[in-house]
Protein backbone atom coordinates (compact mmCIF):
# COMPACT_ATOMS: atom_id res chain seq x y z
CA UNK A 1 0.00 0.00 0.00
CA UNK A 2 0.81 3.47 -1.25
CA UNK A 3 1.87 5.04 2.46
CA UNK A 4 0.92 8.84 0.67
CA UNK A 5 -2.53 7.57 0.44
CA UNK A 6 -4.42 7.91 3.82
CA UNK A 7 -7.88 5.67 4.64
CA UNK A 8 -10.99 8.00 4.23
CA UNK A 9 -12.55 9.17 7.07
CA UNK A 10 -15.37 7.02 8.41
CA UNK A 11 -18.29 8.72 10.00
CA UNK A 12 -21.33 6.59 12.15
CA UNK A 13 -24.16 5.42 10.85
CA UNK A 14 -27.19 7.01 12.24
CA UNK A 15 -28.56 4.53 15.03
CA UNK A 16 -31.26 1.89 13.98
CA UNK A 17 -35.11 3.13 14.27
CA UNK A 18 -36.94 1.99 16.88
CA UNK A 19 -38.90 -0.98 16.53
CA UNK A 20 -42.54 -1.67 17.30
CA UNK A 21 -45.27 -3.90 16.61
CA UNK A 22 -47.96 -1.59 17.17
CA UNK A 23 -49.03 -0.13 13.86
CA UNK A 24 -48.63 4.14 13.53
CA UNK A 25 -51.47 6.30 11.97
CA UNK A 26 -51.30 5.33 8.56
CA UNK A 27 -49.30 1.82 8.51
CA UNK A 28 -50.71 -1.19 8.06
CA UNK A 29 -50.09 -5.07 7.97
CA UNK A 30 -49.23 -6.51 4.46
CA UNK A 31 -48.02 -10.14 6.19
CA UNK A 32 -47.81 -11.94 9.96
CA UNK A 33 -46.60 -15.12 10.59
CA UNK A 34 -48.99 -16.31 13.34
CA UNK A 35 -46.27 -18.14 16.50
CA UNK A 36 -47.16 -20.93 17.25
CA UNK A 37 -48.71 -21.12 20.91
CA UNK A 38 -46.57 -22.53 23.63
CA UNK A 39 -48.03 -25.73 23.99
CA UNK A 40 -51.67 -26.99 22.66
CA UNK A 41 -52.15 -30.00 24.39
CA UNK A 42 -54.03 -30.66 27.39
CA UNK A 43 -53.13 -33.83 29.62
CA UNK A 44 -51.27 -34.23 32.86
CA UNK A 45 -48.38 -35.60 33.76
CA UNK A 46 -49.12 -37.06 37.31
CA UNK A 47 -46.46 -38.61 40.06
CA UNK A 48 -47.80 -39.45 43.45
CA UNK A 49 -45.82 -40.62 46.39
CA UNK A 50 -46.51 -41.51 50.22
CA UNK A 51 -46.43 -37.76 50.90
CA UNK A 52 -45.97 -35.78 47.54
CA UNK A 53 -48.01 -35.77 44.34
CA UNK A 54 -46.88 -33.47 41.76
CA UNK A 55 -49.03 -32.61 38.25
CA UNK A 56 -48.34 -30.96 35.37
CA UNK A 57 -50.10 -29.28 33.15
CA UNK A 58 -50.00 -28.89 29.39
CA UNK A 59 -48.90 -32.33 28.73
CA UNK A 60 -49.20 -35.20 25.56
CA UNK A 61 -51.86 -37.05 27.18
CA UNK A 62 -50.30 -40.66 27.85
CA UNK A 63 -46.96 -39.41 28.42
CA UNK A 64 -44.07 -41.05 30.59
CA UNK A 65 -41.71 -38.13 30.43
CA UNK A 66 -42.77 -34.33 30.80
CA UNK A 67 -42.22 -32.38 28.03
CA UNK A 68 -41.26 -28.64 27.10
CA UNK A 69 -40.24 -26.40 23.93
CA UNK A 70 -38.56 -23.05 24.15
CA UNK A 71 -40.43 -20.50 26.78
CA UNK A 72 -42.52 -22.58 27.81
CA UNK A 73 -44.38 -22.20 31.06
CA UNK A 74 -44.05 -25.33 33.46
CA UNK A 75 -46.78 -25.06 35.05
CA UNK A 76 -48.65 -27.58 37.99
CA UNK A 77 -49.36 -28.20 41.46
CA UNK A 78 -48.06 -29.60 44.28
CA UNK A 79 -49.61 -31.38 46.99
CA UNK A 80 -48.29 -32.51 50.19
CA UNK A 81 -49.69 -35.18 52.45
CA UNK A 82 -49.75 -33.91 55.79
CA UNK A 83 -51.02 -37.28 58.15
CA UNK A 84 -49.46 -39.31 61.27
CA UNK A 85 -48.39 -42.54 60.63
CA UNK A 86 -50.11 -45.59 60.50
CA UNK A 87 -49.59 -48.78 62.46
CA UNK A 88 -51.05 -52.12 62.66
CA UNK A 89 -52.37 -54.11 65.03
CA UNK A 90 -53.14 -57.67 65.98
CA UNK A 91 -56.11 -58.69 68.13
CA UNK A 92 -55.40 -62.21 67.99
CA UNK A 93 -53.80 -64.88 65.76
CA UNK A 94 -54.94 -68.56 66.77
CA UNK A 95 -53.09 -71.35 64.65
CA UNK A 96 -53.98 -75.13 65.03
CA UNK A 97 -52.20 -78.23 63.10
CA UNK A 98 -54.91 -79.85 61.25
CA UNK A 99 -52.79 -83.01 60.31
CA UNK A 100 -48.69 -83.22 60.24
CA UNK A 101 -46.94 -86.20 58.84
CA UNK A 102 -44.67 -88.26 60.38
CA UNK A 103 -41.88 -88.09 57.89
CA UNK A 104 -42.53 -91.90 56.54
CA UNK A 105 -42.96 -92.36 53.05
CA UNK A 106 -46.05 -93.78 53.32
CA UNK A 107 -48.09 -90.97 55.55
CA UNK A 108 -50.29 -89.53 53.38
CA UNK A 109 -52.93 -86.62 54.64
CA UNK A 110 -56.43 -87.91 54.69
CA UNK A 111 -58.48 -86.11 51.78
CA UNK A 112 -61.15 -85.25 54.32
CA UNK A 113 -59.79 -83.05 57.42
CA UNK A 114 -63.17 -81.50 59.64
CA UNK A 115 -62.72 -78.53 62.45
CA UNK A 116 -64.27 -76.69 64.55
CA UNK A 117 -63.22 -73.59 66.23
CA UNK A 118 -64.44 -71.60 68.50
CA UNK A 119 -64.47 -67.68 67.69
CA UNK A 120 -62.70 -65.83 70.51
CA UNK A 121 -64.93 -63.07 72.09
CA UNK A 122 -61.99 -61.54 74.20
CA UNK A 123 -58.53 -60.86 73.40
CA UNK A 124 -55.48 -59.38 75.72
CA UNK A 125 -53.46 -55.98 75.49
CA UNK A 126 -51.39 -55.11 77.93
CA UNK A 127 -52.43 -57.73 80.92
CA UNK A 128 -55.83 -56.54 80.41
CA UNK A 129 -58.79 -58.55 78.48
CA UNK A 130 -60.92 -56.36 76.60
CA UNK A 131 -64.24 -57.20 73.91
CA UNK A 132 -63.39 -58.51 70.66
CA UNK A 133 -64.11 -55.72 68.50
CA UNK A 134 -66.46 -56.33 65.60
CA UNK A 135 -66.18 -56.18 61.83
CA UNK A 136 -65.29 -52.18 61.25
CA UNK A 137 -64.50 -50.38 58.35
CA UNK A 138 -66.82 -47.03 58.03
CA UNK A 139 -66.68 -44.46 55.49
CA UNK A 140 -64.15 -42.01 55.79
CA UNK A 141 -63.10 -43.62 59.16
CA UNK A 142 -59.15 -43.59 59.59
CA UNK A 143 -59.26 -47.00 61.03
CA UNK A 144 -60.61 -50.33 60.02
CA UNK A 145 -61.18 -53.85 61.98
CA UNK A 146 -61.08 -57.02 59.70
CA UNK A 147 -60.84 -60.76 60.33
CA UNK A 148 -59.45 -63.12 58.27
CA UNK A 149 -59.51 -67.22 58.40
CA UNK A 150 -56.16 -68.65 56.84
CA UNK A 151 -55.54 -72.28 55.76
CA UNK A 152 -51.91 -72.84 54.71
CA UNK A 153 -50.41 -76.49 52.65
CA UNK A 154 -46.81 -76.91 53.49
CA UNK A 155 -45.20 -79.83 51.43
CA UNK A 156 -41.19 -81.04 50.76
CA UNK A 157 -39.84 -80.55 47.58
CA UNK A 158 -39.77 -83.78 46.24
CA UNK A 159 -35.62 -83.34 44.69
CA UNK A 160 -34.88 -81.02 48.11
CA UNK A 161 -37.02 -82.54 50.79
CA UNK A 162 -35.02 -80.06 53.32
CA UNK A 163 -36.81 -77.29 51.17
CA UNK A 164 -40.76 -76.67 51.18
CA UNK A 165 -43.34 -75.66 49.17
CA UNK A 166 -46.78 -73.65 50.02
CA UNK A 167 -50.02 -72.86 49.46
CA UNK A 168 -52.26 -70.56 51.26
CA UNK A 169 -56.04 -70.35 50.96
CA UNK A 170 -57.02 -66.69 53.13
CA UNK A 171 -60.90 -66.03 53.27
CA UNK A 172 -62.28 -62.35 55.12
CA UNK A 173 -64.34 -63.08 57.99
CA UNK A 174 -67.01 -60.71 59.17
CA UNK A 175 -67.84 -60.63 63.07
CA UNK A 176 -71.28 -58.84 64.40
CA UNK A 177 -71.29 -59.79 68.00
CA UNK A 178 -74.82 -59.12 68.48
CA UNK A 179 -76.51 -57.01 71.20
CA UNK A 180 -80.08 -55.57 71.86
CA UNK A 181 -81.55 -52.63 74.51
CA UNK A 182 -81.91 -53.90 77.97
CA UNK A 183 -85.52 -52.32 77.58
CA UNK A 184 -88.38 -51.10 74.94
CA UNK A 185 -89.43 -47.95 73.48
CA UNK A 186 -92.97 -46.62 73.54
CA UNK A 187 -94.72 -47.50 70.49
CA UNK A 188 -95.02 -45.29 67.62
CA UNK A 189 -98.02 -43.23 67.15
CA UNK A 190 -97.95 -41.84 70.97
CA UNK A 191 -96.89 -38.28 71.30
CA UNK A 192 -94.97 -36.75 73.93
CA UNK A 193 -97.29 -34.61 74.89
CA UNK A 194 -99.78 -37.78 75.33
CA UNK A 195 -97.21 -40.12 77.91
CA UNK A 196 -95.14 -37.83 79.40
CA UNK A 197 -97.53 -36.97 82.48
CA UNK A 198 -98.89 -40.36 82.44
CA UNK A 199 -95.28 -42.27 81.67
CA UNK A 200 -93.11 -39.89 82.70
CA UNK A 201 -90.48 -42.23 83.24
CA UNK A 202 -90.19 -43.23 79.62
CA UNK A 203 -88.34 -39.99 78.87
CA UNK A 204 -84.99 -39.07 79.67
CA UNK A 205 -84.77 -35.17 79.60
CA UNK A 206 -81.22 -33.70 78.11
CA UNK A 207 -80.84 -30.11 79.14
CA UNK A 208 -78.72 -27.28 77.80
CA UNK A 209 -78.65 -23.81 77.22
CA UNK A 210 -78.68 -21.26 74.35
CA UNK A 211 -76.72 -18.42 75.53
CA UNK A 212 -77.00 -14.68 74.68
CA UNK A 213 -74.68 -12.19 73.87
CA UNK A 214 -73.68 -10.15 77.08
CA UNK A 215 -74.18 -6.82 76.12
CA UNK A 216 -77.71 -7.89 74.60
CA UNK A 217 -79.84 -8.03 77.82
CA UNK A 218 -81.68 -11.12 76.21
CA UNK A 219 -82.15 -13.66 78.89
CA UNK A 220 -80.36 -16.94 77.71
CA UNK A 221 -82.99 -20.16 76.54
CA UNK A 222 -83.51 -23.15 78.23
CA UNK A 223 -83.22 -25.99 76.05
CA UNK A 224 -84.75 -29.38 76.77
CA UNK A 225 -84.30 -32.34 74.62
CA UNK A 226 -86.38 -35.59 75.31
CA UNK A 227 -85.63 -38.76 74.10
CA UNK A 228 -86.49 -42.48 75.20
CA UNK A 229 -85.31 -42.90 78.71
CA UNK A 230 -83.56 -46.82 78.02
CA UNK A 231 -80.69 -44.71 75.93
CA UNK A 232 -79.81 -47.96 74.03
CA UNK A 233 -81.17 -48.36 70.64
CA UNK A 234 -81.10 -50.98 68.06
CA UNK A 235 -79.62 -49.49 64.32
CA UNK A 236 -83.16 -49.71 62.96
CA UNK A 237 -84.94 -48.24 65.60
CA UNK A 238 -87.51 -45.06 65.13
CA UNK A 239 -86.43 -42.61 68.41
CA UNK A 240 -89.21 -40.18 68.90
CA UNK A 241 -87.88 -37.14 70.99
CA UNK A 242 -88.89 -33.66 71.75
CA UNK A 243 -87.73 -30.48 71.74
CA UNK A 244 -88.57 -27.45 73.89
CA UNK A 245 -87.63 -24.12 73.88
CA UNK A 246 -88.04 -22.12 77.15
CA UNK A 247 -87.50 -18.32 78.37
CA UNK A 248 -89.49 -15.29 78.49
CA UNK A 249 -91.04 -13.94 75.05
CA UNK A 250 -88.81 -11.61 74.07
CA UNK A 251 -85.86 -14.43 73.93
CA UNK A 252 -87.84 -16.42 71.93
CA UNK A 253 -89.51 -14.04 69.98
CA UNK A 254 -85.75 -12.77 69.08
CA UNK A 255 -85.01 -16.85 68.47
CA UNK A 256 -88.13 -17.17 65.57
CA UNK A 257 -87.27 -13.59 64.22
CA UNK A 258 -89.91 -14.27 61.01
CA UNK A 259 -91.71 -17.23 59.25
CA UNK A 260 -91.26 -18.38 56.36
CA UNK A 261 -93.77 -21.85 55.47
CA UNK A 262 -95.71 -23.90 57.02
CA UNK A 263 -94.94 -26.66 59.04
CA UNK A 264 -93.63 -29.92 57.68
CA UNK A 265 -90.52 -32.93 57.96
CA UNK A 266 -87.57 -30.71 56.98
CA UNK A 267 -85.30 -29.67 59.77
CA UNK A 268 -85.51 -26.26 59.19
CA UNK A 269 -88.76 -25.22 58.16
CA UNK A 270 -90.99 -22.49 60.25
CA UNK A 271 -88.60 -20.08 60.70
CA UNK A 272 -86.27 -17.71 58.23
CA UNK A 273 -82.67 -18.12 59.36
CA UNK A 274 -82.87 -20.53 61.89
CA UNK A 275 -80.86 -23.68 61.51
CA UNK A 276 -82.85 -26.31 64.15
CA UNK A 277 -81.20 -29.76 63.52
CA UNK A 278 -81.47 -33.23 65.44
CA UNK A 279 -78.87 -35.50 64.51
CA UNK A 280 -77.15 -39.19 65.35
CA UNK A 281 -73.28 -38.52 64.98
CA UNK A 282 -70.44 -41.29 65.55
CA UNK A 283 -66.49 -39.94 66.82
CA UNK A 284 -64.19 -42.53 65.62
CA UNK A 285 -60.82 -42.08 67.76
CA UNK A 286 -58.16 -44.09 66.60
CA UNK A 287 -54.66 -43.95 68.52
CA UNK A 288 -51.45 -44.05 66.60
CA UNK A 289 -48.65 -43.97 69.06
CA UNK A 290 -48.92 -40.82 71.29
CA UNK A 291 -50.92 -39.16 69.12
CA UNK A 292 -55.32 -39.66 68.75
CA UNK A 293 -56.90 -39.19 65.16
CA UNK A 294 -60.24 -37.84 65.43
CA UNK A 295 -63.30 -38.32 62.96
CA UNK A 296 -66.98 -37.52 63.02
CA UNK A 297 -70.06 -38.21 60.20
CA UNK A 298 -73.34 -38.06 60.50
CA UNK A 299 -75.64 -41.71 60.94
CA UNK A 300 -78.95 -40.13 60.32
CA UNK A 301 -80.69 -37.08 60.05
CA UNK A 302 -83.82 -36.05 62.35
CA UNK A 303 -87.25 -34.45 61.05
CA UNK A 304 -88.90 -31.88 63.20
CA UNK A 305 -92.28 -31.07 63.02
CA UNK A 306 -93.28 -27.24 65.05
CA UNK A 307 -96.25 -28.37 67.25
CA UNK A 308 -98.56 -25.17 65.99
CA UNK A 309 -102.53 -24.81 65.06
CA UNK A 310 -104.28 -25.79 61.60
CA UNK A 311 -104.31 -21.90 61.06
CA UNK A 312 -101.37 -20.81 62.25
CA UNK A 313 -97.71 -22.04 60.55
CA UNK A 314 -95.63 -20.79 64.05
CA UNK A 315 -94.51 -23.02 65.95
CA UNK A 316 -97.04 -21.54 69.16
CA UNK A 317 -96.32 -19.94 72.13
CA UNK A 318 -97.56 -22.01 75.64
CA UNK A 319 -97.37 -19.78 78.57
CA UNK A 320 -96.20 -21.88 81.80
CA UNK A 321 -99.34 -21.83 84.50
CA UNK A 322 -95.82 -21.71 86.77
CA UNK A 323 -94.60 -18.26 88.35
CA UNK A 324 -91.76 -17.67 86.38
CA UNK A 325 -93.68 -16.47 83.53
CA UNK A 326 -91.74 -18.22 81.09
CA UNK A 327 -93.13 -19.07 77.18
CA UNK A 328 -91.93 -22.53 75.17
CA UNK A 329 -91.85 -23.20 71.73
CA UNK A 330 -92.59 -27.40 70.50
CA UNK A 331 -90.88 -29.06 68.35
CA UNK A 332 -91.52 -33.18 67.80
CA UNK A 333 -89.99 -35.92 65.44
CA UNK A 334 -88.23 -38.86 64.71
CA UNK A 335 -84.68 -40.55 64.29
CA UNK A 336 -83.14 -43.39 62.57
CA UNK A 337 -79.78 -44.50 61.35
CA UNK A 338 -79.00 -44.41 57.68
CA UNK A 339 -79.43 -48.27 56.73
CA UNK A 340 -75.80 -48.76 55.53
CA UNK A 341 -74.63 -48.55 59.60
CA UNK A 342 -74.48 -51.93 60.73
CA UNK A 343 -72.26 -52.21 63.59
CA UNK A 344 -72.80 -50.49 67.04
CA UNK A 345 -70.05 -48.14 68.76
CA UNK A 346 -67.46 -50.05 70.87
CA UNK A 347 -64.37 -48.96 72.62
CA UNK A 348 -60.50 -50.88 73.06
CA UNK A 349 -57.36 -48.98 73.71
CA UNK A 350 -56.52 -48.67 69.62
CA UNK A 351 -60.00 -47.39 68.48
CA UNK A 352 -62.96 -46.40 70.25
CA UNK A 353 -65.90 -45.68 68.17
CA UNK A 354 -68.70 -43.61 70.06
CA UNK A 355 -72.47 -42.34 69.61
CA UNK A 356 -74.68 -39.22 70.10
CA UNK A 357 -77.91 -37.40 69.67
CA UNK A 358 -76.63 -33.99 68.53
CA UNK A 359 -79.00 -31.03 69.15
CA UNK A 360 -77.40 -27.96 66.78
CA UNK A 361 -79.56 -24.55 67.07
CA UNK A 362 -78.10 -21.31 64.52
CA UNK A 363 -80.22 -18.79 65.48
CA UNK A 364 -81.32 -16.30 62.28
CA UNK A 365 -78.61 -13.97 61.15
CA UNK A 366 -75.58 -15.57 63.50
CA UNK A 367 -73.50 -12.62 63.27
CA UNK A 368 -76.25 -9.81 64.21
CA UNK A 369 -78.05 -12.21 66.66
CA UNK A 370 -78.20 -11.29 70.19
CA UNK A 371 -78.37 -15.32 70.78
CA UNK A 372 -75.21 -17.52 70.01
CA UNK A 373 -75.31 -20.97 68.43
CA UNK A 374 -76.15 -24.62 70.17
CA UNK A 375 -73.99 -26.99 69.79
CA UNK A 376 -74.98 -29.94 72.29
CA UNK A 377 -73.93 -33.77 72.15
CA UNK A 378 -75.55 -36.63 74.34
CA UNK A 379 -73.86 -39.87 74.30
CA UNK A 380 -75.83 -43.15 73.27
CA UNK A 381 -75.26 -46.79 72.96
CA UNK A 382 -76.62 -48.54 69.46
CA UNK A 383 -77.23 -51.93 69.14
CA UNK A 384 -77.37 -54.76 66.66
CA UNK A 385 -80.94 -55.96 67.29
CA UNK A 386 -83.89 -54.40 68.92
CA UNK A 387 -85.21 -55.34 71.78
CA UNK A 388 -87.35 -58.47 72.55
CA UNK A 389 -89.65 -59.73 75.15
CA UNK A 390 -88.31 -63.21 74.20
CA UNK A 391 -85.02 -62.49 75.92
Amino acid sequence: MDSDHTLPTYTPSTPSPSYSTILLPGERTVEQTQRQALSSYTGSFRRITDDITLVLKDQRPGSIVPAYGRNALLEGALTIEMSFYSSKTTLIASSFTMWQSDGSSSARPPLNIPFVLVFPTTYQDGGQEYPLPPTFDSEGSPASCSYTLTVALSKPRQLLPFLTQSETLSIPLHYYPRSRPHAPILPSGLSFMSTVKSSPEEWHQVMSTMNSVPSSGIVPIQCSLFIPSVQVFALTDVIPFHLQLRGPKSSLSAFIYHVSSPTGSNSSLGIIGTAIRVYISRQVIVKVGEEKIHRKRVLGEGTLRALSSSSDIKPIFRHSSSTDGLDTLDWEGELQCNKEITTPGFSIPQLAVKDSIVLSITPPQPLTSPLLRLHHEHVIRLATDPWSDQG
